[in-house]
């Protein structure tokens, strides 16, 4: 058993365990949904509803249980007891409920003593991630908020987390998601610093974690602001290189139908596509509307996300109020994205330059929202990007045909 104390010598960096290659995640949680009040019941429903609003086709495969499915309860010999009221069956029938749907399963804790509305590991480690590992578990989110109460190092923490999830089990790896989102200076005395804040978490999270929190929390189950959206975005796209390979940026979950309009939930699922970011909805699925089940279900966007090349889009200029971000696309293609995140509608000219796509005399483009071929060849495109609204393209050099098999439907 991993005992913690504050002020301990640091730990050697792990050694990155086995990776889980591929695109960035995708899948459901619980909390924005939910918050803590969660059971078997919630779990069950949301598992179903993966499959029956066509989610699971589209790609989404994890059903991630967040904070909330226990308080901290532990028998006698440290083992998490968890609460029999609150999933009658357990957690190893709970997690075989997710498998036999044919989707993943991913669990919860903190760093700390205690997380947030959760129990935390501190002191049980190699114990907890043995208890998920027999559980089935295949991924694991490790908060931070009872390891900020107590001013642990993240580095050490989240180093020795991996290496107790190395040792539980090397030819099945558990995905692990990061979860530092404390921004500088926004505890009493200044703490963290940087270098113990979510801004740091890129120099060494890659060689350890499947995904890395870059940013705060962008609100509160129930009630998302836009302006979050935006502020994470700025943050996630600070360091676009650490992502790649089966470790990526994460700017927090994607959140429809909690606050935002729907286009600026639209908005945030084009640029979470652009960024490479994991794409995990979290809210009540099982009564989404009509548009928003359309919205998270588009496949010409989610392939966005999950092109093969696995790079994050940057931002690589901007025309007045506009961002133009590019993200290179495998097939010698690019996807851009013009974000307006002001108040007002604004109009675009859009050529090759801007586009940066050096030596291309003339475009071809695809709506990439609606699959229409807006531009065969073409020098410019001129585009109406709405108030908080994203324009997403697929463009190319100007053949003879439709850009790289994306459909025209």
């Amino acid at each position: 058993m991993l005992v913690f104390a504050c002020g301990c010598p640091a730990a050697p960096a792990a050694s990155p365990g086995p990776t889980l290659p591929g695109p960035p995640y995708m899948g459901v949680d619980t909390w924005y949904g939910f918050g803590s009040a969660i059971n078997q019941a919630t779990v069950v429903s949301l598992t179903d509803a993966v499959l029956a609003r066509g989610l699971a086709s589209a790609g989404y495969r994890y059903v991630w249980l967040d904070a909330g499915w226990w308080q901290g309860d532990r028998a006698p010999d440290g083992a998490i007891r968890v609460d029999p009221t609150q999933w009658p069956n357990g957690m190893a029938w709970m997690v075989q409920y997710i498998h036999s749907r044919g989707l993943l399963a991913g669990i919860y804790t903190d760093a700390g003593a205690g997380g947030c509305n959760s129990g935390g590991s501190l002191g049980h480690y190699q114990q907890d991630v043995n208890t998920f590992t027999s559980w089935g578990f295949d991924a694991v989110k490790v908060d931070y908020c009872g390891g900020n109460a107590l001013r642990i190092d993240p580095r050490v923490a989240f180093s020795q987390f991996a290496q107790a999830l190395a040792k539980a089990d090397p030819h099945r790896p558990m995905l692990f998601a990061l979860c530092n989102g404390a921004v500088p200076g926004e505890y009493p005395g200044h703490y963290p610093s940087y270098d113990k804040s979510a801004f740091a978490s890129f120099s060494f999270a890659p060689q350890i974690a499947t995904s890395w929190r870059t940013g705060p929390d962008i609100g509160v189950p129930g009630s998302v602001v836009f302006a979050s959206v935006l502020r994470n975005l700025v943050l996630d796209a600070a360091h676009p290189r650490a992502a790649g390979g089966g470790h990526w940026n994460d700017p927090d979950y994607l959140v429809p139908e909690a606050g935002m309009s729907a286009l600026e939930a639209q908005t945030q699922f084009t640029m979470w596509a652009m960024i490479a970011a994991p794409m995990m909805l979290s809210g009540p699925i099982m009564s989404y509307s009509p548009q928003t089940q359309k919205m998270v279900t588009n496949r010409r966007v989610i392939a966005i996300s999950q092109d093969p090349l696995g790079l994050q889009g940057k931002q690589i200029g901007r025309t007045g109020m506009v961002q133009i971000w590019r993200k290179h696309l495998v097939g010698a293609e690019n996807a851009v994205a013009l974000l307006n995140p002001g108040a007002r509608r604004q109009r675009v000219l859009l050529t090759p330059a801007r586009a940066g796509l050096r030596g291309v005399q003339e475009l071809q483009a695809v709506n990439v929202w609606t699959g229409r071929v807006i531009a065969r060849r073409t020098r410019r495109l001129r585009l109406a990007v709405p108030a908080h609204g994203a324009v997403l393209l697929r463009l190319r050099a100007a053949t003879s045909r439709p850009a790289g098999g994306v459909g025209l439907g």
